[in-house]
């Protein structure tokens, strides 16, 4: 069975919480290959898509994606800034430090 990851990045986006949280666990369950549709994610417009892919990439727990967390820092959204600590966090404690300016 091939996974839409574009159908599930929309359920991201306009989804209700138990979609979106099950669309979470499908692109998660992809691992780093989910980071190419979530990472530009991040720079959506839609605050609620930063912060679920944000949520996501801290799921996946990959480096790769730590540039872009780090740059959603600054996001005006304190929901996208909160995630992507969280995920940064995550990432940390996974690989024994994520190689960003904060651990």
């Amino acid at each position: 069975m091939t996974v839409d990851a574009g159908a599930l990045i929309r359920t991201l986006r306009d989804g209700g919480t138990a979609d979106r949280m099950a669309a979470a666990a499908n692109l998660a369950a992809l691992g780093p290959a989910a980071l190419p549709p979530l990472l530009p994610a991040l720079d959506d417009p839609d605050p609620r898509l930063r912060m679920w892919a944000a949520y996501t990439l801290g799921m996946i727990g990959d480096a790769g994606a730590v540039p872009a967390l780090v740059q959603a820092l600054e996001d005006a959204d304190p929901g996208v800034t909160r995630w992507a600590a969280a995920a940064l966090r995550r990432i940390r404690d996974a690989d024994g430090g994520c190689g960003c300016r904060f651990c």
